[in-house]
């Protein structure tokens, strides 16, 4: 099935004003009619964030998204399931552009909390990535004057967020450095030369640290690398999460489940720990590093963040970019023109050759009076 499309009406998409279907538009922050233009806003949840206690979570395995105005597709290529708008039409996988995608049957799982809306529109994403593309100097000239986003679509990316209280016990061997004046003969002469070496002690002590909002992607589907590149997202602009945010967009259901997310958090809170202890103990250098962490009231969020994904075929190769759709960064990979490398490598030469000819020519003309 290359063309998902549930026709269905729904409470979140419907128009008041002609029943046609709504989308959500970044522009306006509120559902726009594809019709008749009409806007209906969104009601805005005015309500404090609210952190889900990790350990509760998992003894009772709660399973919560189960929506009846979001519907399931699966990419029988690469697996992805994508949340999205029953009627928002699913031509195309969002990760690998395989048209071979499919309804199935959504389980329930983990609903997400709270969402920042798309700001950027498709237009815009365009727009933005012509201007990046272009700014490539490597980049192939056709590449920047053929390229269109027919292929671009908004996709909330699942993330998880965690706080957690960490107590550390620590213990090291700090390092400080001095100087011994020792002598050397050289050519038949004796000199002398500071020689710097390494005094070391034995230290320990215990460090506290309140960790906020620590962001862990959950999608195993999308570009980590280009990803961690445009994923500066300002999370003061977390609202609750509403279907109507999803109203012509698409989301990823996660693929990295929570006690996983986790694991990856401590890891970026462990490296974190070491940096601050390491800080803390201050010298020249620390070996022998040991910290035992307590991990207390962990918490999560399930949030999703807005992305513009696309992809182009090149000469026979995928290339792949990314728009941030709350600022605009673009981040992503390009085919390189090997003529302008080649030019380049050229110029960088006749650059050293004229080079060194200026200072072969100003050699030969030092007078010695």
């Amino acid at each position: 099935m290359s063309d998902v499309n549930l026709n269905e009406k729904t409470k979140v998409s419907s128009c008041p004003t002609c029943g046609g279907q709504m989308a959500f538009d970044p522009e306006t922050g509120a559902l726009k009619c594809g019709y008749c233009d009409s806007v209906k806003a969104i009601e805005m949840l005015k309500e404090a964030v609210v952190e889900n206690p990790f350990v509760a979570t998992l003894m009772d395995g709660v399973r919560e998204w189960n929506d009846d105005d979001i519907a399931l597709i699966q990419c029988k290529n690469c697996g992805a399931q994508i949340v999205f708008d029953p009627h928002t039409k699913a031509q195309f996988c969002n990760y690998c552009g395989s048209s071979h995608v499919s309804v199935i049957t959504a389980e329930k799982t983990i609903a997400p909390g709270y969402v920042i809306p798309f700001k950027v529109t498709a237009k815009k994403a365009g727009e933005a990535f012509k201007t990046w593309i272009g700014k490539r100097w490597f980049a192939p000239n056709d590449l920047k004057t053929a390229y269109k986003n027919d292929k671009i679509l908004g996709t909330y990316i699942p993330h998880w967020t965690f706080d957690t209280q960490t107590f550390n016990r620590y213990t090291a061997q700090r390092g400080d450095y001095y100087y011994v004046t020792k002598t050397r003969v050289v050519n038949g002469k004796t000199e002398t030369y500071q020689e710097r070496q390494t005094r070391w002690t034995n230290v320990s002590g215990n460090y506290e640290r309140f960790f906020d909002d620590v962001l862990v992607i959950a999608s195993k589907k999308v570009d980590n690398k280009i990803l961690s590149q445009v994923d500066s997202f300002d999370l003061h602009e977390l609202i609750t999460y509403k279907p109507d945010y999803l109203a012509g967009f698409f989301a990823e259901r996660y693929s990295i489940a929570l006690e996983e997310g986790w694991g990856i958090g401590k890891r970026v809170i462990d490296n974190q720990l070491e940096s601050d202890i390491k800080h803390r103990i201050g010298g020249d250098e620390v070996r022998m590093l040991k910290v035992a962490t307590n991990y207390d009231d962990v918490t999560y969020k399930h949030i999703l963040l807005p992305l513009w994904i696309s992809s182009y075929l090149y000469k026979g190769t995928t290339y792949h970019f990314m728009v941030n759709g709350q600022n605009g960064t673009v981040k992503g990979t390009y085919p390189k023109s090997a003529l302008k490398i080649a030019l380049a490598i050229l110029a960088v030469v006749a650059i050293l050759v004229v080079a060194y000819v200026l200072i072969s020519s100003n050699s030969g003309n030092v007078s010695t009076y």
